[in-house]
């Protein structure tokens, strides 16, 4: 809930400032299930759903069949369940722009350079050459490498992206997802139809695991099926014409085979010494989604450096925060 929020109040607090470019929209997102969520719990669907439900910051939360009907899904796609809320939907173009200008205007420099190997064999030289006390290991993918993390993966995705102005076919103003449930279906299942802007759509998606090569083409097979899935979701996508300038966009989503990563570097360092990296990576698809309250957790584990604190792993942390937030909610006699 911490992006939830502060994508929300991003938002709100811009919003009579049209000249600031932020990309974030909130917007209506609507899932759809090919099972009643109740003969989906293995998946977890229906405890997900009714945890949104005690969300008071979640605005316009509903469970209805209906809303099959009120967005024209193919009859045939064979959906029986659905249920919406809003949520925020990113034009990541403009938003790292936006940041690249916050982080600027706060005095930050942004430098692009190459950096191959392990980082805790290359800390105290990276160290003294910028005067950092810290260093913040946030290199996606490439932490198999950077980290020495050989659990790190990724999962290649694509997404087409088409001219959503009403001409075509109806301007679809809201999000819509058939997602994927390792239960019941296969990454072929998948469909994602959102919003980019005001006059783009993107569509997806793909899930590829353990793919490096970023080949792939509108004619490629599994670009081909990804769209006909869309365009037999919601009759009249057939018709809509391809973004000229960037049809196509595709990219690695970086996982790992445990969980994502948010913290300290646990290894000693060649003289002994405390490492001061602490690594944030292994998001996958939920880089942005994640973003807030990883940034949150990185900024306390550098305070932690700064204070001179042993590091922790990260599940004893998570169990002692656990324990925690479990006895706060222990009613007082």
């Amino acid at each position: 809930m911490t992006s939830y929020r502060n994508f929300e109040h991003l938002q709100d607090i811009f919003a009579s400032n049209e000249s600031i470019k932020h990309g974030v929209k909130m917007t209506m997102s609507n899932f759809f299930f090919d099972k009643k969520m109740e003969d989906t719990i293995e998946a977890g669907h229906l405890a997900k759903f009714q945890e949104t439900l005690t969300r008071k910051e979640l605005k316009g939360v509903r469970r209805d069949t209906a809303i099959i009907s009120e967005h024209a899904i193919n009859q045939q796609a064979n959906v029986v369940d659905a249920y919406q809320l809003i949520a925020p939907a990113i034009d990541t173009d403009k938003y790292m722009f936006f940041l690249y200008d916050v982080v600027t205007s706060k005095g930050g420099i942004l430098e692009t350079r190459k950096i191959t190997g392990d980082l805790l064999n290359q800390e105290q030289e990276l160290l003294d050459e910028y005067d950092a006390s810290a260093i913040i290991n946030a290199t996606g993918v490439n932490a198999h490498e950077t980290a020495g993390d050989e659990s790190v993966y990724p999962l290649r995705g694509a997404l087409v992206r088409v001219v959503n102005d009403g001409k075509r076919f109806p301007k679809v103003t809201d999000a819509l997802a058939v997602t994927h449930d390792d239960t019941y279906g296969t990454p072929e299942d998948m469909v994602f139809i959102v919003p980019r802007n005001d006059n783009i759509l993107i569509l997806g998606g793909l899930v590829q695991p353990k793919e490096w090569e970023l080949d792939l083409t509108l004619e490629s097979p599994e670009i081909v099926r990804m769209r006909e899935r869309c365009n037999n979701f919601v009759p009249g996508l057939e018709n809509a014409e391809y973004d000229p300038d960037a049809p196509l966009v595709q990219g690695l989503r970086p996982f790992r085979g445990s969980n994502v990563r948010v913290e300290r570097e646990l290894r000693q360092r060649a003289d002994g010494k405390t490492s001061t990296i602490v690594h944030s990576y292994g998001q996958g698809g939920s880089g942005f989604s994640l973003s807030y309250g990883c940034a949150g957790d990185v900024l306390d584990l550098v305070q932690e450096i700064e204070d001179g604190v042993a590091p922790m792993k990260m599940s004893v942390i998570m169990k002692a925060k656990a324990e925690a937030q479990a006895q706060l909610a222990v009613p007082v006699a």
